[in-house]
């Protein structure tokens, strides 16, 4: 990624001195998070006031070549290069289509914002949503897209690997984290390594995004997500996500919904066997004049998530246990269902600022092998509890 950031702008320098028409700007984001109340079912209520969301991205073009950088500046830090979410360039020298090779988002879901908070898709739940499908972001792609609004329609085809590959040795072993008692070891995490360029003979990513323009009002999108890891046989994961806008002068819609399969190697962290989910959004922002609006939007999860099975196993010579909690959750299945329920009143300050005063209700139920109403379950946060969120943030464009 350091490399592909250089040669965006050195390349420029070393051309024959011509003149070029070169255009830049600055986007950014900012969330305050005026007054937020929350309370969950079993603990304290409590206050939160300070940044909620904080983005900035840099956009340059200059003739057929463009580039983009969008800085996460509320993100993770402490990682190499996580600093950038995204970092890309494009290239749409070929009439109706455009090429994008860097870091960045795999696009195949119809991502939107609740009323006062992200989808359990973004990462938005006070309680702790339980999907491994989210905004798929920071990831090393190559894409190429045809079709534009004129068309009917745009694809986006995108190849993609992670930032984040497991290590092994030269015998192609993975290697283990794990204590060092006498008798015998216990596994706690898989060797990784932190890589800028994914190597598809570890890992392989395919994401399509098709968006259908039926008419100004209506878009509909079809999306698939594919992503195996070859290392020790894992089984692929795959999502389809299907969704739909309506956009007037009165009122925007938004629907989506989506069915994902996921697994992970028994040490990976928020490891699983085999995980289904199924996820379905409902929204409605209604304009009573130019300064007030309503939303309403509705979120329901159900996740069913089988564990893997945990054994004391020899490896090389080397005697391998479970820890306790590994065999407290051994072979257990899971079935969790969160929803959501959200409404709030907006109030446009400017053109690019505005006001949001709103509450939620939020529900999780879960089982552990058929028993239900669990005080307590292994991996599953809250995991029969509600809650409540009363709240007021002012957002900025820029």
């Amino acid at each position: 990624m350091k490399k592909l950031l250089v040669a965006l702008f050195l390349v420029p320098c070393l051309l024959p001195l011509k003149a070029y028409s070169f255009d830049t700007s600055v986007r950014g984001f900012i969330a305050l998070d005026a007054l937020n109340f929350e309370k969950i079912s079993g603990d304290k209520a409590a206050s939160v006031i300070g940044i909620g969301v904080l983005d900035l991205k840099i956009f340059a073009e200059q003739d057929d070549m463009a580039a983009a950088i969008k800085l996460d500046l509320d993100g993770k830090l402490e990682k190499e290069n996580n600093i950038f979410e995204e970092a890309y360039a494009t290239y749409k020298g070929v009439p109706n289509m455009r090429f994008l090779l860097g870091k960045g988002v795999v696009r195949f879901q119809n991502l939107h914002w609740g009323a006062i908070e992200n989808s359990y898709q973004d990462g938005g739940s006070v309680i702790g949503s339980d999907n491994n499908y989210r905004k798929v972001s920071r990831k090393a792609f190559l894409a190429v897209s045809y079709g534009g609004r004129s068309l009917g329609f745009i694809n986006q085809f995108t190849i993609w690997g992670d930032s984040t590959e497991l290590y092994t040795n030269q015998d192609g072993k993975l290697q283990y984290t794990s204590t060092e008692p006498n008798n015998a070891k216990t596994i706690t995490a898989y060797r990784t390594e932190e890589v800028t360029a994914f190597n598809t003979s570890k890992q392989v990513g395919l994401g399509n995004k098709l968006e259908y323009f039926a008419n100004d009002a209506w878009k509909f999108t079809f999306g698939q997500l594919y992503n195996k890891n070859r290392i020790q046989g894992k089984k692929p994961n795959y999502a389809f996500d299907i969704g739909a806008n309506y956009e007037s002068s009165a009122m925007e819609v938004w629907v989506d919904a989506l069915y994902g399969f996921s697994s992970k190697l028994p040490y990976e962290s928020y490891t699983t066997l085999a995980k289904t989910e199924y996820f379905l959004q409902v929204g409605m922002e209604y304009y009573l004049n130019e300064k007030w609006s309503l939303v309403e939007n509705a979120e329901a999860l159900y996740v069913k998530d089988q564990q893997h099975t945990y054994t004391r196993f020899v490896e090389d010579g080397i005697t391998y246990v479970p820890t306790s909690q590994q065999t407290e959750k051994s072979g257990a299945t899971y079935k969790i269902f969160t929803y959501k329920l959200e409404s709030a009143v907006k109030y446009k300050l400017t053109k690019s600022a505005q006001i949001t005063v709103g509450g939620l209700y939020e529900k999780k139920q879960t089982s552990r092998n058929g028993v239900k109403n669990l005080a307590f379950v292994r991996d599953v946060r809250n995991a029969n509890r509600d809650a409540y969120k009363l709240a007021a943030a002012i957002s900025f464009w820029f």
